[in-house]
């Protein structure tokens, strides 16, 4: 299957910081969507940590609960919750029937300040010990004149910021072991052959061919692994929850700060 672009960036982004300033940088995650960190490394210490962006981004989102009186933080959200999170839940609030009533799926927020928005993003990449950005709009073949290389701290200077509501799901988790049996009573229907081990309380399922409807009834679903016919046994999503997503898309007064950097971390 053909990588996604923000991923041929990422890839380009670790090798391109590698060989240009000759130091070991590796992508943490392996290339997973919820995972854009690039490490740099002196044998087994970390340097610092780089956020890797391709243009216009998402730069993280807040998942919330509505018991139809006000939203609150949601314990789903990728992200803990800061006094960043609290202040754009309490607008929300104070604005609830404008969000609440409203039927579009998408909804631009304009009125919380940038500030609050810049704050709340330097705060969350913080807490994943991110110090620098490396971003571009373009994917491939990078070079240092149409490359970001800037601190964490500047971003005011180099991206545009943005933040939307909109409702959606909040995504598949994988199985818990309670609904194991009612997965099995599903897939017994569809093809009986089949084995299940628990690794790093995730459910793995091995068949004998690869499947062709990732679909086990109405409730459950099967995750690609990078094995042939083994997959993750996920439960669906069948709530859909209301979240904030942020994004970043780049400006035109792009720097590659390699001096700036190559300082700050003694290269």
């Amino acid at each position: 299957m053909a990588l996604q672009k923000w991923e041929v960036f990422q890839n380009q982004a670790t090798d391109f910081l590698s060989d240009y300033f000759d130091i070991h940088c590796a992508m943490e995650g392996g290339f997973d969507a919820t995972t854009s960190e690039i490490t740099v490394r002196d044998t087994d210490r970390v340097i610092t940590t780089i956020e890797a962006k391709f243009c216009p981004a998402q730069a993280g989102q807040i998942i919330l609960l509505n018991d139809g009186n006000k939203f609150t933080f949601s314990d789903k959200s990728k992200n803990t919750e800061n006094t960043y999170t609290q202040e754009i839940i309490k607008y929300l609030n104070d604005n609830f029937s404008e969000f609440q009533g409203n039927n579009s799926a998408t909804i631009p927020i304009t009125t919380i300040s940038f500030k609050t928005l810049y704050n709340w993003v330097k705060t969350v990449y913080r807490e994943k010990n991110v110090e620098w950005m490396i971003a571009s709009k373009e994917f491939a073949n990078l070079t240092a004149d149409d490359t970001l290389l800037a601190p964490l701290d500047e971003i005011e200077k180099y991206f545009d910021i943005s933040i939307t509501f909109r409702r959606k799901k909040t995504g598949n988790d994988h199985i818990p072991g309670k609904d194991l049996l009612g997965f099995q009573e599903e897939m017994d229907l569809i093809n009986p052959n089949y084995q299940i081990k628990r690794t790093n309380n995730r459910y793995l399922m091995t068949l004998n061919s690869k499947v062709t409807n990732f679909n086990i009834g109405t409730k459950y679903l099967l995750s690609m692994t990078n094995k042939d016919c083994q997959y993750y046994i996920k439960k669906k999503d069948m709530n859909t929850n209301p979240n904030l997503v942020f994004q970043l898309n780049l400006k035109d007064n792009i720097e590659f700060k390699a001096e700036q950097f190559k300082k700050d971390n003694n290269l």
